[in-house]
């Protein structure tokens, strides 16, 4: 049985139009942005509760 969710990934492919809605629309804080090469993506996280959401952006076209 599941007790708590770790995380949410969202693609998305504007990740600081995600950044601005989610920090001053809805309040929330942005605990990280990273870079991950060898997935080929920027990675945003934002913790609300016990789960983060994790937002992605591809950083290559493929």
């Amino acid at each position: 049985m599941f007790t708590k969710i770790d995380h949410i990934g969202i693609a998305v492919t504007a990740l600081d139009d995600i950044l601005k809605f989610y920090q001053d629309a809805l309040g929330l804080h942005l605990h990280e942005i990273e870079e991950v090469p060898e997935q080929k993506v920027r990675v945003a996280m934002f913790p609300v509760g016990e789960t983060n959401l994790e937002f992605l952006e591809p950083t290559s076209p493929e």
